[in-house]
């Protein structure tokens, strides 16, 4: 058995993200899928997440949750490539970009368009998908792409100068945008971020951690 167990739903994308983030460092580690079902189950409230989510992590004993703190404990705790910045600029820079990806890129992203669209795919919303939800999405989502090809500007390849945590946890949001019918519009449109995005998820960490959904 490795030391390191993730707890995490096949569809998390924070799920995917923690993956990411284990396999740049290559640390080996054993998944465990959770049900969503069970995600308000006396036991997932006691010994996965206290607020029904995932992903979790156990590493000899000790357990972590929410993943932006699991992301800082692998890359500090494992030996590897560094996906946190030394310079304290760019590392406030990647910092800022946790942060977007939880408070606005998530909602947006994967609470009103994702999850929308594939309603009647995964039984989200009783398998119904609100056409206003998405269709308010759409210049939500815009507007945090056009702040991502801002950032992109002047040929930056990264968010954040290096490969770094800012660009696995933003880049594990956006690309559930191509299962969307909107991803022409929302990605078409903006090569330069489409680039960035397949830089990122063309990695072999990224392949390794990743699903095959089968939509």
């Amino acid at each position: 058995m490795a030391d390191c167990i993730l707890a995490a739903s096949k569809m998390s994308s924070y799920g995917l993200a923690a993956r990411v983030v284990l396999e740049e460092k290559g640390v080996p580690y054993e998944r465990i899928a959770v049900d969503p079902a069970e995600l308000d189950s006396p036991r997932h409230l006691a010994e996965v997440h206290p607020f029904g989510k995932v992903p979790a992590l156990y590493h000899q004993g000790f357990h972590i949750y929410e993943t932006a703190a699991i992301a800082r404990y692998v890359d500090e705790a494992f030996d590897g490539p560094a996906l946190q910045p030394d310079d304290v600029k760019a590392h406030a820079t990647m910092q800022k970009w946790i942060n977007i990806t939880g408070q606005y890129i998530y909602p947006a992203v994967i609470g009103d368009l994702v999850m929308q669209r594939l309603a009647p795919k995964i039984g989200a919303f009783d398998g119904v998908m609100n056409e206003e939800v998405v269709a308010g999405s759409v210049p939500v989502i815009s507007h945090q792409l056009d702040l991502i090809g801002q950032a992109l500007g002047d040929g930056a390849d990264f968010l954040a100068g290096d490969f770094s945590l800012a660009d696995i946890f933003v880049a594990t949001m956006m690309q559930y945008i191509a299962l969307t019918p909107e991803n022409d519009e929302l990605l078409g449109s903006r090569p330069t971020i489409a680039e960035w995005l397949q830089r990122v998820t063309s990695r072999p960490s990224y392949k390794a951690a990743a699903y095959d959904f089968g939509f």
